[in-house]
């Protein structure tokens, strides 16, 4: 399907709302991960169900999430994001707040920061249609601009971002999930030769138990996951933004009921800002 619409529509809400873009390339977050507290599962929110409350601490680590030819402001960075999600019937309400130590090259006269921290993260979700074998969702995500946006790890301004969710379980116990938004900045910025403001937000995923091996695990106590995110960046005549393609592998595994470990790893597809040469994650659920 042509996504011609969909660029036409930010393009529109993006003139409407969008103050001059700022020239100030370090003043956005290079890591575009955006995994839901509170819950184990994808690299993005694909409806996995939360029963009364959890809480995460996910550890990471990104190598090369920006490059201008030979130039990396942000060659390596370490995160530790900490985070939860409370359930109220149909409705997951969840946050985040992390921080990273990073090394890069110097931009122009002033060198990186290696410690930051980034963005505030509130997100919600609501359950509209379905069951547990087949479900769709709306989840909304508003960014405050609490990280160290002169140093790569924070956005010059709030963001929204929207999108909608479907969930299928098919036979095996297999789960495929997917959603589509958009996601809109309060302040474009310009990054070399790049408008990054509002853009497109896709993702799909699967989920794959391994069938039981005792007494290693019992059944649904190990999972293989794979997934692909992607970024649309808007173009409206002034630049075209960024639009980061990376795919992810892990490990899903619950040594008891109430705790959940999960390992990715990841790589970008494209050569874009946002899109790491290789990223690893270690996370961890509490959840009850």
């Amino acid at each position: 399907m042509s996504s011609r619409p969909a660029l036409i529509l930010l393009a529109l809400v993006s003139s409407a709302h969008a103050d001059k873009p700022l020239e100030r390339p370090e003043a956005i977050d290079v890591d575009r991960a955006d995994t839901p507290a509170g819950r184990t599962e994808l690299g993005f929110d694909g409806g996995a169900p939360v029963a009364g409350w959890g809480a995460t601490l996910s550890t990471g680590w990104l190598e090369r999430p920006i490059a201008f030819g030979d130039l990396r402001p942000v060659r390596r960075r370490e995160a530790l994001v900490v985070g939860g999600a409370l359930a109220l019937g149909t409705i997951v309400i969840d946050a985040q707040l992390g921080a990273a130590h990073q090394i890069g090259d110097r931009l122009g006269t002033r060198a990186l920061d290696n410690w930051v921290s980034t963005d505030f993260r509130l997100g919600g979700r609501v359950h509209v249609v379905g069951d547990a074998a087949r479900s769709a969702f709306v989840r909304v995500d508003v960014t405050l601009p609490t990280g160290d946006d002169g140093d790569f790890a924070g956005e010059a301004s709030w963001s929204v971002a929207w999108r909608l969710i479907g969930r299928i379980t098919v036979p095996a116990g297999i789960v495929v999930a997917a959603s589509a938004g958009i996601r809109l900045r309060g302040q474009e910025v310009i990054v070399g030769d790049r408008l990054v403001g509002d853009e497109g937000i896709l993702a799909i995923g699967a989920v794959v138990p391994l069938p039981a091996l005792q007494p290693l695990w019992c059944a649904e106590g190990v999972k293989l996951t794979g997934e692909v995110v992607a970024i649309v960046g808007n173009d409206v005549g002034m630049g075209e933004g960024p639009s980061p393609v990376e795919a992810r592998v892990g490990v899903v595994t619950r040594p008891t009921a109430n705790i959940t470990i999960g390992v990715r790893a990841g790589a970008g597809i494209d050569d874009e800002i946002g899109a790491p040469r290789y990223r690893g994650t270690l996370e961890l659920t509490y959840a009850r």
